[in-house]
Parts: C-alpha cells; structure tokens; sequence
C-alpha cells in the first residue's frame, strides 16, 4: 500500500494527449533560425501608435495594423502597474503553390494494375498546382509580445473582443492570397521600454516585428532580465526568481483574516527539444510551493495560468509568470519550491537565514518512504492540536491521507481529525496532502477531544507505530 502520487505530465501532438513533460510547438522542423527583418521604431507616447512594416517567413505574412494601450478590456480593470497591449493584426498566405498530380488530385483509380504502359502506350502524367493551407494548431503557443527581455502570453479576452480568435483552435489561412485579420490582447508591465512581437513558427521560419523602442531589448538575451533573487536549472527548464511582494487580495479575492498573498514574480524558459523546442508546464497549485520559518509548507493558490491551470515556459526567451500563495500574516517567507518531474528545486527569497524548528519529542522511520515527527501536543478548546512533521526520503512524491493515517487514541477510544478544525489552523496541511520527493512539511491536526490523549496511532506505507504522548 505504497501510495506513491507520481508527477502527471503532458505532451500536445497535432494528433493526441500522450504522458510526458512538454508541450511541444507545432508547424514544427529543423528550421530554427530566426527571420532578420527591416521594422520601424515606434513609440507608444499615445493610446494609439502606427504600426511597423509587416514581416514575413516562407509561408505567410504578418503585418500589425494598430497597436492600442488600454487600462480597461470588456470591463475588467488592468491590475495595478500592468496594462493592455491590443494588437491589429493581418495575416496573409503566401506559401507557393505545389504541383500535384491530375489523378491522384481527382480520385481516379489507377487501371492499369500499376504497369505504365497499355497497348505499347506510355500514359502522361499531368499535374496541376494547388493552394497550400497555412494552419496554427492554437495560436497561444505561437504568438508572444517580448517586453524588455521577457515573453508574455496572449492573454484571454483575446477570445472575446471583436476581431478576437479562439486560442484553443486551429488558426487557418486556406489559400495563397487569402488575407484574415485578428486582435490579439496582451497584459504587460505598464514601465516596458522596448517591446516586440514574436512568432514562433520551426517549420517555415520565426517572425519578429518591433512594437516600441529597441527589438534587441524587447528580446533580451535569452537569460533573465535584470537583478534575480535565485536561479534553478534542469535539463528540461531553467527559471529564476525575481522578486515577490504581499498582497491583501489576489484576483479579485481577499485574504481571510490572519491571512495575506505572498506574490511572486517567476521567469523561465524551455530547455527541452532539440531542433524542435518544446514549451514546458507544471500545474503551481501542485508542483509549487513556498515555505517559512519553522518549516511550514503552502502551495500555490493561483497565478499567471491558463484556463487549464498551468504555467508555462516558451523556448529561447525567458517568460514571465506570477505566483500566488496563501500564507499567515505571522508567517516570514523565505523560499520558493518548484517540482519538476521529480526532481526538487528550493530558490531563496530572502537573504535571511530561515529560524529552525524545534526538536522532534518522537520520530518513526516508515522504511524508504518517510519520517515522521512529533513536535509537541497543545489543548485549546476542547481541542488537541498535535505539531507534526514528515521528511520524504522517496524518489517520487507521496500522498498524505490525513484522516486513515494519524488516529489520535484517548484510553481505549480512536479519534480521527476534525477537518473542519484542522483546515481553519494557520499551520494547516498542504493541499493537496501531497509531499515532494526528498521535502520536509511541518503542519498541524485537530482533534476533537477533552480527554488528554494517550497515544497516536500513525499508518505508513511499510510499517504503523504507536507514539506515546504525555497527559
């Protein structure tokens, strides 16, 4: 009864859903040089700019028609510092047409059993030339504003303002000449200098087109922007920490009382694929977390995501994320966690030294999964709070059942947790009850009860024991 919740990841194909990591671009091929085109320079010193000259690969041409600022989109107010980039665009089909044979063309069947020649007759091959669609799988892998060194995402009131697209579906331009028009919509820092349209497109070419200031600076230098507060890299991602601030509401949701939003601040970019690359993402309300001292443990409450809840990171340039986490007024962050696969990454926060825990009162080893600790047992209203640990020594991550695995014992009496209790603690467990490979969580259980308890009854995934507590 080794519950071990293995790391869930997905890889997006033309065709399916397969169980891996990355989500890779399509129109992909070994193409992956950048296109080097003549733009303008525009400045955004009003609402409303002129647009760069139009640029183009070997299949299609874009061009932005308008660039507009707005602190406002169907209603919804830019967060503060932020604003709304909407961008005009028009596209055009110029992928040369290909030659195609006559028959295979209209369907016809082939009579001579495959042998070219009938009656000492050679037949001619005709040919004629046909349209060749231009197709983007979803345009939110592909299209990108660079704003000093880091990528942004179309955001998603792009689906719902006039001249909009559906970012989920095949974007198509059907034939050599064909012209289609779309607005996209951009949230972006409201202080970016240097701004720059990026399309990713590994098989006929990418396209770059300068919005403001200098495309080199829109684009930056394939590293991190600016100062960071700590680095990670593996050999699917590198991601840096920028900084992070305290909120009293995050997306239009307030912090209960005692309680506040730690926001951070993430950028990172792909390192997966060869001449492909592919874009990488974790789901942050299981795969990222942050802690403080005494060793407490909150994962993610939200963030920069998209509609299917992850975030995400484009090849080649840094992209930007936000990370929201619910945490204790009382409580001082000091590091960010990140999973990827099962591999661990802890970046600092603060240059201060986390205060450490107490020592352990009792521990028992549950073989190669997981030690557990006990730190103390407290009353408060008719209710015994115990103070908890669990280091993982797994290799993959482990689900917690809180209820099946700590029964407090009262004489002769089993107690399970108060849920209801437990999940109004300041030091309650993560959820989801899930602990990363080589991770320690501290948290606290509730238990109904005005009885001093005698002992408490845990159930591992290799062994059970009986802590004994003191009356």
């Amino acid at each position: 009864m080794y519950n071990i919740k293995e790391f869930r990841v997905l890889v997006y194909t033309a065709a399916s859903f397969l169980c891996f990591f990355c989500w890779p671009l399509e129109n992909i091929a070994e193409n992956t040089r950048n296109l080097s085109v003549n733009v303008k320079d525009v400045r955004l010193s009003t609402s409303e700019a002129n647009a760069p000259e139009q640029a183009s690969n070997k299949a299609a041409s874009i061009n932005i028609i308008k660039i507009t600022l707005e602190q406002e989109i169907l209603g919804k107010q830019a967060p503060t510092g932020r604003i709304f980039v909407v961008l005009e665009t028009q596209w055009e089909n110029i992928h040369p047409k290909q030659k195609v044979e006559k028959d295979k063309l209209e369907g016809k069947t082939d009579k001579t059993m495959g042998v070219s020649t009938f009656a000492g007759k050679k037949k001619k091959t005709e040919y004629v030339e046909v349209d060749v669609a231009y197709m983007i799988q979803k345009l939110y892998n592909h299209a990108y504003i660079f704003a000093d060194g880091l990528a942004f995402s179309l955001h998603g009131s792009t689906e719902d303002i006039p001249g909009g697209a559906n970012l989920q579906k095949a974007f198509t331009i059907p034939k050599k000449g064909d012209v289609r028009k779309v607005n996209f919509v951009y949230l972006i820092p409201k202080s970016s200098e240097n701004l720059g349209f990026q399309f990713f497109d590994y098989e006929y070419g990418h396209i770059l087109l300068s919005i403001q200031g200098d495309i080199k600076k829109a684009r930056g230098t394939g590293g991190p922007p600016g100062k960071v507060l700590s680095l990670a890299k593996s050999d699917l991602v590198e991601f840096a920490a920028l900084s992070f601030d305290i909120q009293n509401e995050y997306a239009e949701e307030e912090a209960p009382a005692g309680w506040h939003y730690v926001v951070v601040q993430l950028s990172g970019k792909s390192l997966s694929g060869k001449s492909v690359k592919d874009i990488v993402q974790i789901k942050p309300k299981e795969y990222t977390w942050v802690t403080t001292d005494g060793g407490y443990f909150y994962y993610s409450s939200g963030g920069s995501t998209t509609e299917q809840g992850f975030i995400r990171f484009t090849p080649e340039i840094y992209q930007h994320q936000e990370l929201a986490f619910l945490v204790p007024k009382s409580a001082c962050v000091n590091q960010l966690g990140v999973r990827i696969r099962n591999d661990v990454f802890q970046l600092d926060l603060t240059g201060k030294k986390p205060k450490g825990m107490p020592k352990a009162i009792a521990t028992h080893r549950d073989g190669d999964v997981m030690e557990v600790m006990i730190f103390g047992m407290r009353k408060d209203n008719g209710k015994v709070l115990l103070d908890l640990g669990i280091q993982s020594v797994a290799e993959s991550g482990i689900e917690i059942q809180r209820k099946a695995q700590f029964v407090l014992i009262v004489n002769e009496e089993k107690i399970s947790i108060d849920d209801t209790e437990t999940d109004t603690l300041l030091h309650r467990p993560p959820s989801p009850f899930i602990i990363p490979p080589k991770t320690f969580i501290r948290f606290e259980l509730a238990y109904e009860t005005e009885v001093s308890p005698t002992s408490l009854y845990f159930r591992g995934y290799r062994s059970e024991n009986y802590f004994k507590l003191n009356k």
